[in-house]
């Protein structure tokens, strides 16, 4: 078993004192701004400790000797309402609260005159006479450093020197965003952001990003920008343009950027694609699109129009009853969510109008999941699939004929997949094979080398587990992860037996299987709760007695960084270490990172 341990920092360290100290006075100005009426004991303190320590002084230092400290002086200044002014020739933030606090003036006039004697002239001169290694990094450095960064922060970078003043203005990678739930006005944000773009220089840009609750009022700026990007030859864009759902339209792109030979990424969220003479991105790599409504003419017009793309992903779209990808080119298909549209609640009866073909004769990677509402998916000439993922789920009125609708569309769908070396299967598509195999149905034979089960195999998932498991005996790798779902099948038509259910000897009792497994990894801690303790271990039991050829077993010892209790990993280990093993070389590890 292996264990891997980080070794915590020392602030003994000579180049980490700076740290200690620059911390300390963060806090120290933390303490003071918070307190709405600080005490006069405490304010006292504070101010004469942050006069002691001399901390405009330290800050400017140790920001302009470590690119980390100055992340720090941008999260600092957030922790105040109203939070800084600066001057041009100044390299730090004169905060408004803590001058208030100092000065016990009313007057924005007299807490400015106040902060003001409390700088020392002759040693910001000195200091700015000093080397600053921040500073005198190439300019592609420092991009790439702001790069990192909002661009709100960016544009802050900009009271830290004269060299910095107006460096953000060069940035090439410009990143809005607008939380609905902000107190800042979406107006105001609208503004700053056309401010911005008026101020950038490059003529080519890499990147392009904007996330704000958008209205058909804006439409003049989004358009705005989106000329910003075809005349700044944009890269990489990402439109998300957030929406109430049912309240307004999408946004439509506009004609002029039909036409793009720079783009090599974009995601639209909200966005309809209208295109009148065509598509014509060459460059283009990877295309999401998020809240579209789209047609069949628009599939094909974006296969026909892209080249070169790679990845195609279909978000929460509707409109279209079938995915027709006729493209040489993409090899990873997405369709993640049919969104309902309210009309389609009328809908008819007829399976032939809920069927959502998927044509895909050169994907190689395709993926279903979330909810498909009352869609059921049809593979057609997916032989070139090599990985699948199916994790989704469907709505319906959970009578005997939407189960056995769900029971031949998954016969189908295995049917189709059979050739694939991966597949990922989710937890509403386990219980429907838990409903197939307490009728005797008998899974079709896969090629599958590395299988992927969402479960945590309970008792309305572990028999389809089983019969899965049984079905692909060439399975090399088996990943079982924990990730939640939503999707509960209705299981009026599953024969629960108690005995074969759970009883302790279930997954022994079974066929053998697992045979030329050799990994087998467990993701997150629940299998320490008690919970499903009883459930997991007859089926570690199993394996380590089915593998001939296992090499190593990994579990997770931590969740959410905080190490489980010692009594639940000794318990585990204690029980793993009394089944007997076929394989000689089996290792259990223990580890997050292996």
């Amino acid at each position: 078993m292996r264990c891997y341990r980080v070794a915590p920092l020392k602030l003994d360290d000579p180049e980490l004192r700076p740290w200690h100290d620059a911390m300390a006075i963060a806090v120290l100005y933390w303490k003071l701004t918070i307190a709405k009426w600080p005490s006069d004991v405490m304010r006292r303190y504070c101010i004469d400790t942050l006069k002691n320590a001399n901390w405009k002084l330290k800050l400017h230092r140790y920001a302009t000797a470590s690119l980390k400290m100055l992340q720090l002086l941008i999260r600092v200044s957030d922790l105040g309402k109203n939070l800084y002014r600066w001057e041009a020739d100044r390299i730090f933030y004169t905060f408004a609260p803590l001058s208030f606090i100092m000065s016990h003036s009313e007057s924005e006039i007299g807490k400015t005159a106040y902060v003001d004697q409390c700088y020392d002239t002759n040693k910001l001169r000195k200091m700015d006479d000093k080397p600053d290694r921040l500073s005198a990094l190439p300019d592609h450095l420092l991009f790439h450093i702001l790069s990192s960064f909002e661009m709100k922060d960016v544009i802050r970078t900009g009271v830290l020197s004269k060299r910095w003043r107006l460096l953000w203005t060069s940035a090439h990678n410009l990143c809005f965003s607008h939380s609905p739930e902000s107190n800042r006005d979406v107006t105001e944000f609208i503004k700053s952001t056309d401010d911005t773009l008026i101020l950038s220089k490059p003529s080519k840009l890499n990147e392009f990003a904007v996330e704000f609750l958008y209205s058909n009022r804006f439409v003049d700026h989004v358009n705005r920008w989106m000329i910003f990007v075809k005349i700044k030859s944009v890269e990489v864009v990402d439109l998300n343009l957030l929406r109430r759902r049912g309240l307004e339209e999408g946004y439509s792109l506009p004609q002029l950027m039909y036409s793009n030979v720079c783009l090599r990424k974009m995601k639209l969220s909200n966005c309809n694609l209208v295109p009148k003479e065509g598509i014509y991105w060459t460059a283009l790599r990877v295309l999401a699109l998020w809240y579209a409504k789209l047609s069949l003419e628009v599939v094909d017009v974006i296969c026909s129009g892209c080249p070169g793309l790679e990845s195609l992903k279909f978000c929460m779209c509707f409109g279209v009853p079938a995915f027709h990808i006729n493209s040489n080119s993409v090899k990873k298909l997405v369709i993640r969510e049919y969104w309902q549209q309210e009309h389609e609640d009328n809908d008819g009866d007829d399976d032939a109008d809920k069927e959502l073909t998927i044509w895909a004769r050169n994907v190689t990677s395709l993926e279903i999941s979330a909810c498909l509402y009352k869609k059921i998916p049809v593979l057609q000439n997916v032989q070139a699939l090599v990985h699948a993922k199916r994790y989704f789920g469907r709505e319906h009125e959970d009578d005997e004929s939407d189960v056995r609708t769900d029971q031949k569309m998954l016969k189908d769908l295995l049917v189709s997949l059979g050739h694939v070396e991966k597949l990922s299967i989710g937890p509403w598509c386990l219980q429907v094979l838990t409903i197939l195999e307490s009728r005797n149905w008998r899974c079709p034979l896969m090629k599958c080398k590395y299988l992927t089960l969402h479960t945590r195999l309970g008792e309305l998932e572990r028999p389809g587990s089983a019969i899965l498991l049984q079905s692909c005996p060439q399975v090399e790798i088996l990943i079982i992860s924990s990730d939640g779902s939503t999707f509960e099948h209705n299981n009026s038509g599953f024969n629960e037996d108690s005995n074969d259910l759970t009883g302790e000897n279930y997954w022994i009792s079974r066929p053998c299987w697992g045979r030329r497994l050799k990994t087998l990894r467990i993701y997150d801690t629940w299998i320490y709760e008690s919970c499903y303790f009883e459930q997991i271990m007859p089926f570690l039991e199993a394996v380590l007695k089915n593998g001939i050829v296992l090499e190593k077993i990994i579990l997770t010892p931590f969740k959410d960084g905080i190490s489980i209790y010692p009594m639940q990993h000794a318990r585990v280990t204690q029980k793993l270490l009394s089944f007997p093993r076929s394989s000689e070389d089996v290792v259990i590890v223990f580890s997050s990172f292996y």
